[in-house]
């Protein structure tokens, strides 16, 4: 590989940077030590050495620069004789890992100034992510079942790209959980998704409790036309897994299993009280609407959007105590 004398990788997202720099450390004459600094702290003597590191043993050296945001402007002036000239055994990194604004990304004013940020952007030693979207999350879906050899049913898979989160770290995680329940069997099942910590553009639990209180209507309205507003057929079934999974919860913090239900200590205590307020026979009403809404659009009787707006119709008359329409 002609390797980049020296490289500057611009994405907010920590673990897709390193999964960047390990991909080009893998693709270069190796191996490589990994040395990391953070330029929100003084920059100690080590990191200016470890730029003219020699590799007298053969051993080579990627040199890190984290959080390059935060970098002093004397700091970027005086890595210009660091960077001068090339150096076999030595692959810097300068990582800035602000989130970008309008689409772009964000360029230190004084890494602006420097004659080897032209030389970089020159030889497209730049490397450029504004971060995870749903798309590359959906993607990345694909990938992992190929790798896992874990079928996703074609009426599942945009259920799983909109319940999982946006950052690196966390999809990692959070497909590792889906691997451990479904390997095995080869195939993802809607049940699985019990276990992800589902991120969301629609909160369930805020949602729910908008529905209860009237003069909200509009509120609950705005929301389900913004997200009818994106065009996806899976809406309907992203909306119906998140809600299946909060009734579930519901369901066991009203019957005494508060203790196998995993929430942070204050929305816990919310959503028990929201428990204690909807009651058991609203709660199983809540099961009916949802198989009805499922089925209506699976057997052709209504379009997505037509079931989303007859089950948020049906949600606030259940849940505003109003009797349930036939």
């Amino acid at each position: 590989m002609n390797r980049p004398g020296f490289s500057f990788c611009f994405c907010p997202d920590s673990e897709l940077l390193f999964e960047y720099i390990r991909a080009q450390l893998d693709q270069a004459d190796g191996p490589w030590k990994v040395r990391q600094f953070w330029a929100d702290d003084d920059l100690p003597e080590s990191f200016w050495e470890s730029l003219n590191w020699s590799g007298l043993l053969g051993d080579s050296l990627a040199v890190v620069l984290r959080r390059g945001e935060h970098l002093q402007a004397e700091n970027w002036k005086k890595l210009h004789s660091a960077l001068s000239r090339f150096r076999p055994r030595v692959w810097p990194f300068f990582c800035v890992e602000k989130e970008w604004a309008k689409g772009k990304p964000p360029v230190p004013a004084g890494l602006k100034k420097q004659k080897y940020w032209q030389v970089a952007q020159a030889k497209k030693w730049v490397w450029q992510s504004p971060g995870l979207n749903r798309e590359s999350v959906r993607s990345r879906v694909q990938e992992w079942s190929r790798q896992e050899e874990v079928a996703v049913p074609q009426a599942l898979l945009g259920v799983v790209v909109n319940a999982l989160p946006l950052d690196g770290a966390g999809l990692k995680n959070e497909l590792a959980k889906l691997a451990c329940l479904a390997k095995d069997r080869g195939e993802l099942r809607t049940e699985d998704l019990s276990v992800l910590s589902f991120q969301a553009d629609l909160d369930i639990f805020t949602f729910i409790r908008s529905l209860q209180h009237r003069g909200k209507e509009a509120q609950v309205w705005r929301q389900v036309l913004r997200n009818q507003a994106k065009g996806s057929s899976d809406t309907i079934f992203s909306f119906l897994a998140l809600l299946l999974r909060e009734a579930r919860i519901l369901w066991q913090l009203s019957h005494g299993e508060g203790n196998k239900v995993w929430l942070p200590g204050q929305v816990k205590t919310q959503k028990m009280e929201l428990a204690r307020h909807i009651g058991q026979a609203r709660m199983l009403q809540l099961w009916t609407l949802l198989l009805e809404a499922e089925t209506g659009v699976k057997t052709g009787e209504l379009s997505p959007d037509q079931a989303m707006e007859v089950l948020v119709s049906r949600l606030m008359l259940l849940f505003s105590g109003t009797s349930r329409p036939s």
